[in-house]
């Protein structure tokens, strides 16, 4: 790995960076997944963001037992300014993030590591995420950076809690979450990253991803949709399409109920076409994997609005 200046004498090769608000019931349980790794290399930066339930006495008991763990306690700002203040605070090479409801596999970073080793171009790692909760099952995205970026044009690629970046790339290019695009603040990064080398994700499930009513994704998917089809609609203009993609156009091929089953249809066949017009070779594949995942999406949207019109 490259020096960089957030890295100095004795600094630890990983940093995991885990912001937290009055998540005591079960941060415990995240912190111990993260300082069991197999790899001991590492610290994990928690970002307490001005918890006012049991948050900060756990983690100054857990600090007390295990140097790795470094407490930053900052006033409530919100997700954005924590995961910057914990940015800013890491100091190792590579850089996890980590949910504080989120549990890690005991080899997750041992084995983003090595991919990184394995491929000095690669600037962002996750995996495939396993989960629990409300919702079981395995949840998988592309592997390749050619899967990654054609998914990347119109949604994100990675499941957020499970990606190690580089943060030499991060600090030279000064990327940070922007908040601008708070409650899609991950997808925008990931497609600043982008820019800068390769993208990966890791077949295996290395986190265990809990799913429950009380995350942004749920609470507040409305300011959610709009946040991410800014970022999605940036991408596609870098595509050069035809012609330029519009808001009122997109929304009904990523969201389901943002219009009929038939605009929905509609909508998806047009991308899709647009998507594979007037592709010069060097972009030819690009635009094939992006109509493929438009494809896949609009057909899932629509279906989903035909059901529900059904059902009501």
């Amino acid at each position: 790995m490259s020096a960089t200046r957030a890295q100095t004498a004795g600094a630890p090769a990983v940093s995991v960076l885990m912001p937290v608000w009055n998540g005591e019931a079960h941060l415990e349980a995240a912190i111990a997944s993260v300082l069991g790794q197999t790899w001991r290399d590492l610290e994990l930066v928690v970002v307490d963001d001005g918890s006012t339930d049991g948050t900060p006495a756990l983690l100054a008991r857990l600090a007390a037992q295990d140097a790795r763990l470094r407490v930053l306690t900052r006033p409530n700002g919100g997700i954005v300014a924590a995961l910057n203040a914990g940015l800013a605070a890491c100091r190792g090479a590579l850089v996890a993030r980590m949910d504080a409801d989120d549990l890690c596999r005991p080899e997750r970073i041992a084995r983003q590591v090595a991919a990184f080793r394995d491929d000095p171009a690669l600037v962002l790692c996750g995996s495939a995420i396993e989960m629990f909760g409300d919702r079981r099952g395995v949840l998988r995205f592309p592997t390749d950076d050619r899967g990654c970026r054609a998914m990347l044009a119109t949604w994100s690629s990675f499941a957020h809690p499970s990606v190690m970046m580089r943060s030499d790339v991060l600090q030279a290019h000064g990327l940070r979450y922007d908040a601008g695009h708070q409650y899609a603040e991950d997808y925008r990064l990931w497609s600043d990253l982008a820019r800068f080398g390769r993208l990966r994700n890791l077949p295996e499930p290395l986190l265990r991803y809990r799913v429950h009513a009380g995350q942004i994704s749920q609470a507040r998917r409305q300011a959610q949709q709009e946040v991410h089809l800014r970022v999605a609609l940036d991408n596609l203009g870098a595509l050069a399409l035809p012609r330029p993609v519009g808001h009122a156009e997109l929304a009904p091929v990523l969201f389901a109920h943002r219009a009929s089953a038939w605009s929905s249809l509609r909508g998806t066949l047009g991308l899709t076409r647009r998507c594979l017009q007037q592709s010069a070779p060097a972009d030819a594949s690009l635009r094939r994997g992006v109509a493929l995942q438009l494809l896949r999406r609009g057909l899932r949207v629509s279906a989903r609005n035909l059901v529900d019109r059904w059902a009501a």
